[in-house]
């Protein structure tokens, strides 16, 4: 069942990359984040390899696309948060977690939104805490486009050089490989949620 429906993500991805709407394709993935449980990097990977000659585009629109989903998801975590902050805490994060946390984000803005966009850390954790913890929003957007940028042209320039091999092994571990993202997701979650108690 699983494999079923991690050969029906390739396959998808495949065909969308391949066609001549892809970069509206990629935009509207990447538009979506904030709401996707897909790693959209992966993603991003299909449709330059199978368009090497549009990665800097494709770099450039999953930067400003993902940014833009993140925004909404700062706004989100701004206005929610007084809503759902008593069922979290000190349901899900104790209090005291919440104010360390909190006061470490207020003083490295900027740094802290970087480093978490740059590293493979779910951006709905990212734009939902920074908006809830009302970090500076010029901070918040050149921060993790910044990241964005950087992590995508590293993703776009490994590819451009071993794009083929990159190719290959895909092609035949696409599936293992979706089990250790889900994996990856679910240990992420975990590790969390077990530090902040």
């Amino acid at each position: 069942m699983i494999r079923a429906a991690t050969t029906k993500i390739y396959n998808w991805a495949t065909e969308k990359a391949a066609s001549s709407k892809a970069p509206l394709w990629l935009g509207l993935l990447f538009s979506l984040e904030l709401f996707l449980l897909l790693p959209l990097d992966a993603v991003m990977i299909f449709f330059c390899l199978q368009n090497p000659r549009k990665t800097f585009l494709y770099i450039f629109i999953a930067a400003i696309m993902s940014t833009c989903s993140a925004v909404i998801g700062y706004f989100l975590g701004h206005f929610l948060w007084d809503l759902i902050s008593p069922y979290v805490i000190p349901h899900l994060i104790s209090h005291a977690f919440f104010e360390r946390l909190s006061n470490h984000l207020q003083a490295y803005t900027s740094w802290a939104v970087f480093l978490g966009s740059l590293l493979p850390f779910p951006l709905k954790a990212i734009s939902l805490a920074s908006g809830a913890f009302h970090l500076s929003l010029p901070g918040f957007i050149m921060g993790l486009l910044a990241a964005r940028l950087i992590r995508f042209t590293f993703i776009g320039s490994v590819l451009l050089i071993w794009g083929e091999r990159v190719k290959l092994f895909i092609d035949k571990h696409f599936h293992n490989i979706s089990v250790v993202i889900v994996i990856k997701i679910v240990a992420a979650v975990m590790f969390f949620w077990i530090f902040s108690l």
